[in-house]
């Protein structure tokens, strides 16, 4: 088996993808980011609270899932560090520009609401990942997207009713 090269694996599924999943005290929350440029090179960016949903205060050690732009499954489990950004701190307005940059639809006066009532957040992975090609994660392998479950609201799809039964295919 060959050696992957897990920064260049890294940089190409943050690039393939709008949205993660963030793994923090216990809960995995689906949510959309940026990545950093220049001196922000290698991290990843967030929006919580004010016009953006709330993802509460985060711990300091968290778990980025990145999914597989080809089948949506679960491709690199990552650590990082997270740490929030204050609004007179020099990274806030290219941590911003870069999070508008990716925002669809972004209203003109954003940047201002998320100075107002948001927190913006930098991830720095470290270490080796929890999970990459190859190696089954602690869940033992197991997908994101297969976790998820129908609810009791779900749509029950009925197979429909054949006289003489179901041929079989040959």
């Amino acid at each position: 088996m060959s050696e992957v090269n897990l920064s260049a694996l890294t940089t190409e599924a943050l690039s393939k993808s709008d949205v993660l999943w963030l793994r923090a005290g216990g809960r995995e929350r689906l949510t959309w980011f940026a990545t950093g440029e220049d001196q922000l090179a290698g991290q990843v960016l967030l929006v919580s609270g004010g016009p953006e949903a709330d993802l509460g205060p985060l711990p300091e050690q968290v778990e980025l899932v990145l999914r597989s732009k080809g089948d949506g499954g679960r491709l690199l489990t990552l650590r990082a560090r997270a740490q929030s950004i204050a609004v007179g701190n020099p990274w806030w307005e290219p941590a911003a520009a870069a999070l508008l940059a990716e925002r669809l639809n972004a209203p003109g006066d954003l940047v201002d609401r998320w100075r107002e009532s948001a927190t913006l957040w930098l991830l720095s992975p470290f270490g080796t990942p929890v999970q990459a090609p190859g190696s089954p994660g602690p869940e033992g392998g197991a997908r994101v997207a297969e976790r998820t479950t129908a609810g009791a609201a779900a749509t029950r799809v009925r197979r429909p009713w054949h006289l003489g039964g179901r041929g079989t295919r040959g």
